[in-house]
């Protein structure tokens, strides 16, 4: 056996000995892969590390000691409730006096605890009854100015001709006026007094049922003095009294 070199060849013959061939498996279908020269990747430098998260920790709520004798209120800004804010006010309208009153009124009403006298006022007659009432009271107004003027200037015609004027005949009529029906209640010569249950002052009339209680004599309460006072040809009218009637009225 000759002297081998590098890669197993002899170096005199030029030819691999027979160990050589029977190592080396040169079949077909594994023929020696082809060298392909990669382009060499540069390694990514890796960050540091940083340690995973601990669980979230939940902190805890201070409760708020809340005291029970103080009550949270939401703010109200209605008519007479809380304070408004302050606004702009250079294209607002003031409300007129009376409007303002009445609501003034009202909200006080609301609010404070009214007294047994002045509450019985807003206990008025229902619709049905007060619509009979004014029908029975039609009947005995007083006389017409119109027609007082004119019984008057005929009555003054006849004694200036020197003839006795014809004698007037008397009539059932509503008797007015809180002064005059307190009178006709006191001599208990009323049958039946009706008071408004609007009257602006209630002390002119805030007596009046309790008088009447007293004196064993009939009242009711309507609402609106203004329709008493087309009664007895006025505006308004706080109280009315009927002293006789007649026996077609009688039931």
């Amino acid at each position: 056996v000759g002297e081998t070199g590098l890669g197993g060849r002899d170096v005199t013959t030029g030819s691999f000995p027979s160990w050589f061939h029977e190592t080396q498996d040169l079949t077909p279908h594994r023929q020696p892969s082809k060298m392909v020269n990669k382009k060499p990747t540069k390694k990514k430098v890796a960050g540091k590390k940083v340690a995973a998260a601990p669980l979230a920790v939940k902190k805890v709520e201070v409760k708020k000691v809340v005291n029970p004798l103080f009550e949270k209120r939401t703010k109200n800004y209605g008519i007479g409730q809380n304070v408004q804010p302050k606004r702009d006010l250079s294209r607002f309208v003031r409300w007129p006096k009376y409007i303002r009153i009445q609501r003034h009124k009202a909200v006080l009403q609301k609010r404070l605890k009214i007294p047994p006298p002045i509450n019985q006022f807003s206990q008025a007659l229902d619709k049905h009854t007060a619509q009979q009432l004014f029908k029975l009271l039609e009947k005995y107004r007083p006389e017409n100015p119109i027609a007082k003027i004119q019984r008057l200037k005929a009555k003054a015609e006849a004694k200036a001709a020197g003839k006795e004027a014809p004698p007037a005949k008397k009539t059932n009529q509503l008797r007015q006026g809180a002064n005059t029906v307190v009178k006709l209640v006191e001599q208990k010569k009323a049958q039946l007094v009706v008071i408004s249950h609007d009257v602006d002052p209630i002390e002119l009339v805030i007596y009046l049922p309790a008088l009447c209680r007293k004196m064993g004599i009939p009242y009711c309460i309507i609402k609106g003095k203004s329709r008493l006072g087309t009664l007895v040809y006025r505006k308004t009218c706080t109280c009315v009294a009927l002293t006789q009637v007649d026996n077609s009225d009688r039931a």
